[in-house]
């Protein structure tokens, strides 16, 4: 059977700010009928931030100063794409639903590129319900930059100037088998730049 490609949304209901554990868990994907991975994060680039909206009008025309009257700030969200395959030849995941993988949330852990210390953006977990079909691939989106976290200091700065910031985003998701309860977990990393962008154009097009 050919994968086939499934296109979805991830729902998100709950989004926790908090510091994350350190702990480990010994089961993995490879323990399962199927494997299941990110086989895509933003088509391949970089996330870009942008940490503020200018709304209509960048510069106000008597003035020539900026115009923040209609500015504002939105989350980000990003695509991700998960591949669930045979873990073998010999396993024919499509002979029963127990190949089928269920993703519930998800952790985002941001690591700065600069060596600073300064949180900018705190650690948070997504709650999801993501059904992937054994031997297939599903693409859906996932927030990757809650809204509150440009409102921290570090973001705030870099509105109306030419600064940025870059930093390393860890995604690590965690879901179970269909018909089971063990806790696989997989992950996938992205470089996220965050900047005050002023075209209208979305610049995580491609």
């Amino acid at each position: 059977m050919s994968t086939r490609k499934l296109t979805t949304l991830a729902v998100i209901t709950m989004i926790v700010i908090g510091a994350l554990g350190a702990g480990c868990d010994n089961d993995n994907a490879y323990d399962e009928r199927t494997v299941v991975y990110v086989s895509n994060i933003n088509e391949g680039f970089p996330f870009i931030s942008d940490v503020l909206n200018q709304g209509q009008k960048l510069l106000d025309e008597d003035t020539g100063t900026y115009d923040t009257s209609d500015d504002y700030i939105i989350e980000d969200w990003m695509k991700v794409e998960f591949h669930n395959r045979p873990y073998n030849s010999v396993i024919d995941p499509n002979a029963s639903s127990l190949g089928d993988f269920l993703v519930t949330s998800y952790d985002v852990v941001f690591t700065r590129l600069d060596g600073s210390a300064t949180t900018i953006v705190e650690n948070f977990t997504g709650l999801m319900s993501l059904m992937v079909p054994a031997d297939s691939k599903v693409e859906a989106v996932i927030l990757i930059v809650p809204y509150a976290a440009k409102l921290l200091p570090t973001l705030v700065g870099l509105q109306y100037n030419a600064g940025e910031v870059m930093a390393h985003a860890q995604v690590t998701f965690h879901g179970h088998e269909v018909q089971t309860d063990r806790d696989i977990q997989f992950s996938a990393g992205v470089i996220v730049t965050f900047a005050d962008i002023i075209t209208d154009e979305d610049p995580n097009e491609h």
